[in-house]
C-alpha cells in the first residue's frame, strides 16, 4: 500500500436550525444520532459516509475498499454541502 496524505476538507460544525430552509438537515444525522457526510472515493468508485470523531473537530474514514484514509476537518464557515468527492 502507497503511503499519501489523508484527504482533508474545512466544513462547518454548526448546527442546523429548524425551519432556516436548508435541506441538509434531513440528511445529516443518522438514526442513532451521528453526524455524517457522505464522500465518493474515486480511488475505487464507491460512496461510504463517514461519521464525527469523539471530539467533534473532524469527519473520519477510510475507504471501504482499498482503506484508503479520509479525514474532512470541522471549521468555520464551512460548507452546506453533505456529499464530497475524494479523489
Amino acid at each position: 500500500m502507497i503511503d499519501e496524505p489523508d484527504y482533508i476538507l474545512d466544513i462547518s460544525s454548526q448546527p442546523v436550525k429548524e425551519g432556516s430552509g436548508r435541506d441538509a438537515e434531513k440528511h445529516e444525522i443518522d438514526p442513532k444520532g451521528r453526524n455524517f457526510i457522505s464522500i465518493m472515493f474515486e480511488c475505487c468508485n464507491l460512496y461510504q459516509r463517514i461519521y464525527k470523531n469523539k471530539a467533534g473537530t473532524a469527519y473520519e474514514g477510510r475507504c471501504p475498499k482499498c482503506m484508503r484514509p479520509v479525514t474532512i476537518k470541522v471549521g468555520p464557515g464551512g460548507s452546506n454541502n453533505r456529499i464530497f468527492r475524494a479523489t
